[in-house]
């Protein structure tokens, strides 16, 4: 037999095997598919592929077997779901710092959307907000390299790099129809998550005490940044809140749970997963005990960009009638990635991303691709968008700071609301 059949049966018994381990056997609980027949076919197509490749193609250096079965892995997951995605062993270590608090990067969060390359939220203070990076701006180059082949994770890790190395990004930014250059410094960034509390001016609360505070995104120290807020704010005198998630592109689910428990009982169901099994797979969250429960009135603003555990934390407080939620209808990312290793070894410290689930309120209503409808609609123009978030919570700013006058229509209607709430709880009371 040829070195060449040899490498073919090892690669596919390789693949068989590992197809095996994975859990892809003759199971009836997976639609669609075809057996050991189907998984024998489609392995043996894989391999003789992947050896034609390799025997045939111009540039034997691109044909490596770990460079090609990545780069077959990566294709795999991105075509399910903008969200689902192979992990090679930087990626798989790159995801793993993620929700740490800080990183080496742009200070830049991004996604897909229309499979095109499009920042969620630039954190504030960081290059990309400096720079006047806006959110919807859409990355067509990094580095020199267009990014409209690139799957998320790819694009992700070439954002990133060390503190001080310089990177080129090409954006179009599609309410301007321009397209901008931009030339950034990586920095180590690290990630605000609750920020800007303070009591409401004057000239917005009238003659009530409104606590305000935004929560960037959901990180490891969302919690107790959260506490500290609040207490803050209750040394403040605060009597009603507001608590802006516009903007907020989630984070993690536990910490999102962790800030509905302040508002809520233990035990509470706050959140359920259901997956392919639907309610026979649900798994609930629940919420945890807490030294002190919040009882203000509260409003949580939200926009388009409010997403995944953001938009838990505002179907939460709204179905469990905790809070008045104001803005406009929520993004609508409402599904499961669960990081799943698929080789332990430490050379190949590799993993899938791999959407399982969709999340569902107390109420039981899905969020992905639907989102979370406010209680009380307000509108902002793209461009009074883009201008509060250039000068992030004017409202809280005294005139004459340099900041651009913004019509804050949302944040209005939150006062408004509490407001009529607390005179409508004096009037009641005094009327016992």
């Amino acid at each position: 037999m040829s070195v060449t059949g040899s490498l073919r049966i090892l690669f596919f018994t390789l693949f068989w095997t590992a197809g095996a381990a994975f859990g892809q056997t003759n199971n009836p609980a997976h639609p669609g598919g075809q057996g050991e027949e189907g998984r024998y076919r489609s392995a043996l197509l894989f391999a003789n592929v992947v050896e034609l490749v390799r025997d045939e193609y111009l540039e034997p250096e691109k044909t490596d077997y770990d460079k090609m079965t990545y780069a077959a892995l990566q294709g795999l997951l991105s075509s399910l779901d903008p969200h689902s995605q192979f992990l090679d062993p930087e990626g798989y270590a790159m995801i793993r710092t993620e929700t740490e608090g800080q990183f080496g990067g742009l200070g830049i969060s991004v996604g897909m959307l229309e499979n095109q390359l499009t920042v969620n939220v630039p954190i504030e203070g960081g290059p990309a907000f400096r720079a006047g990076i806006l959110p919807g701006d859409r990355i067509t180059k990094i580095d020199g390299m267009g990014t409209q082949k690139m799957n998320l994770g790819e694009a992700i890790r070439r954002l990133r790099g060390k503190p001080g190395a310089p990177v080129q990004m090409v954006v179009y930014r599609p309410m301007e129809g321009k397209t901008l250059d931009f030339s950034l410094v990586r920095e180590m960034i690290q990630v605000p998550t609750v920020t800007d509390v303070a009591l409401l001016p004057e000239a917005l609360a009238r003659d009530e005490k409104i606590g305000y505070l935004r929560i960037t995104q959901f990180g490891e120290k969302t919690d107790k940044e959260f506490d500290a807020a609040i207490a803050k704010l209750e040394k403040d005198g605060t009597t009603s809140l507001v608590m802006d998630l516009r903007d907020n592109p989630g984070g993690l689910v536990d910490e999102a749970v962790e800030v509905v428990s302040r508002f809520v009982p233990e035990k509470t169901m706050v959140v359920a997963t259901e997956g392919r099994k639907g309610v026979a797979g649900r798994f609930e969250y629940f919420s945890k005990a807490v030294a002190k429960r919040i009882r203000w009135p509260t409003v949580v603003l939200v926009n388009g960009n409010t997403a995944s555990a953001a938009e838990i934390v505002s179907g939460a407080l709204q179905d469990l009638g905790k809070a008045v939620i104001i803005g406009e209808t929520t993004f609508g990312k409402g599904s499961v990635q669960t990081v799943q290793p698929v080789d332990r070894s430490v050379a190949l410290a590799v993993a899938v991303r791999l959407t399982t689930a969709h999340y569902t309120t107390p109420s039981h209503r899905k969020i992905h691709g639907i989102g979370i409808d406010p209680d009380i609609l307000a509108r902002m123009t793209k461009t009074e968008e883009q201008a509060l978030y250039r000068n992030r919570s004017p409202g809280l700013r005294k005139p004459g700071e340099g900041v651009e006058v913004v019509e804050d229509e949302p944040l209005q209607r939150a006062t408004d609301a509490l407001r009529g709430w607390r005179v409508f709880a004096r009037r009641s009371g005094s009327a016992r």
